[in-house]
């Protein structure tokens, strides 16, 4: 990361120690689940950005006790509720909040995260998930939530499920998903009485709609030759930000060469200032080992962290894996502060190109040498050992590559000038 030398930018690196107010934004999860008949690779992909203002810190853990043993991305120290995960049967699953599930008089039993922490426990399959709903929906869940899920068959799809029921959209069926793919954000279009895909004008006042809209363009844009590979919804679904029209910002990742605005709102963008972590999860094609099912975790805001691949195969990272959260995202949510303004709402941006410049070719590489490994391993086989050591180098890299970020910050903020002695 470059020096920053306008006053703007530093007061920003030292915003850390002097805001206090606190953003009113709760919930802004953002997801896709997509279909390996529209991938580069013909693997499906399951992706979500993780909005919350009361769990800040994150971290990658193994998840034991089930059936089946897998990794999630978990409130930090915190392992009964997991927000996003893979097992080592290659089912993945994730979810993002939708409060117009919601039944009168409440519900009682296992909510969101827990839910998906049963799935990740004993599900190997799409169809396996639905039988766990249509269970619970005898016994009773206090979800409202919309699940996406992909497993190592090919199946691919989202659950929009309330305490007592569910509906099931299929992204391998073109009358469903008719460009092989489905998005959610905080609402259902079943709590809302719409069609599986709903139009622009059908959400006017619909909290989270514009949101939404602007998942569906960042998607498309993300096609080449019809198709989309697991680097462009890496790098430009997780970092996307957009205005409130939805039109990324000039010298953004989706935007139009140019100078980014000084300030940067993310009352609308993808990637937001209550962006807590990301995924991708990348699967594997049918007859190929589950475990080579990848969760590439983004600890901390997406747009400030490095995106650092993980397998089912019971071990984490010592980079991404701590109590009181993984230290690569503490590192992310430092810059991401360091560069916020006082309402905590909006981001200085003159920091940002330099991060980028210096992250995202480490990302690049990682991804480039994981799916090298990936399709080699696919046809060939691989131990678990291995596994383990690209997982483990590719943290080590990643970490580096963000310790010389935060050196670089806070030299910058070293460099500002020392303020006048005050005149007696």
């Amino acid at each position: 990361m470059k020096s920053c030398s306008s006053w703007r930018i530093s007061l920003a690196l030292l915003s850390l120690l002097c805001t206090t107010t606190v953003t009113t934004e709760l919930q802004a999860c953002t997801t896709a689940v997509i279909s390996g008949k529209v991938t580069v690779d013909g693997r499906p992909m399951l992706w979500k950005n993780r909005d919350t203002s009361d769990a800040k810190h994150n971290e990658v853990a193994v998840i034991e006790g089930g059936k089946l043993k897998a990794v999630a991305v978990v409130n930090a120290g915190e392992r009964k509720t997991v927000w996003m995960g893979v097992n080592e049967a290659g089912f993945c699953i994730e979810n993002s909040v939708s409060k117009d599930l919601a039944v009168k008089g409440g519900a009682s039993g296992p909510g969101n995260g827990t839910i998906m922490r049963m799935a990740l426990q004993t599900c190997e399959s799409v169809e396996d998930f639905q039988k766990l709903l249509e269970k619970t929906n005898q016994s009773g869940r206090s979800t409202v939530a919309n699940y996406g899920v992909i497993d190592a068959k090919g199946g691919a799809g989202l659950f929009e499920t309330g305490p007592k029921t569910f509906k099931f959209f299929d992204a391998n069926d073109p009358k469903v998903a008719p460009n092989g793919y489905i998005v959610r954000s905080n609402f259902s279009t079943t709590g809302q009485k719409l069609g599986a895909n709903p139009k622009p004008d059908q959400l006017t006042g619909i909290y989270s709609g514009d949101r939404f809209l602007c998942a569906c363009r960042t998607m498309e844009s993300c096609r080449s030759d019809e198709l989309i590979s697991l680097q462009e919804v890496v790098r430009n679904c997780a970092r996307d930000m957009s205005d409130d029209k939805g039109t990324p910002y000039p010298g953004s990742v989706n935007g139009v060469a140019g100078s980014l605005p000084e300030i940067i709102s993310t009352k609308n963008t993808i990637s937001r200032t209550t962006t807590v972590s990301a995924a991708v999860f990348h699967g594997v094609k049918p007859g190929e080992d589950p475990k080579l099912t990848t969760m590439w975790a983004m600890l901390g805001d997406p747009k400030f962290s490095i995106a650092v691949p993980n397998f089912p195969i019971g071990s984490v990272a010592d980079d991404l894996s701590d109590e009181k959260g993984g230290e690569i995202g503490e590192i992310a949510i430092s810059l991401r502060d360091w560069n916020m303004t006082s309402d905590k709402e909006s981001i200085f941006s003159a920091a940002m190109p330099g991060i980028w410049q210096d992250l995202w070719p480490v990302e690049d590489l990682l991804m480039e040498r994981t799916l090298a490994e990936k399709e080699r391993w696919a046809s060939k086989g691989v131990t678990l050992k291995e596994m383990k050591n690209l997982q483990e180098k590719a943290a080590e890299a990643a970490m580096r590559a963000m310790e010389k970020e935060l050196i670089d910050a806070k030299e910058a903020a070293l460099a500002l000038p020392t303020p006048a002695a005050p005149q007696f």
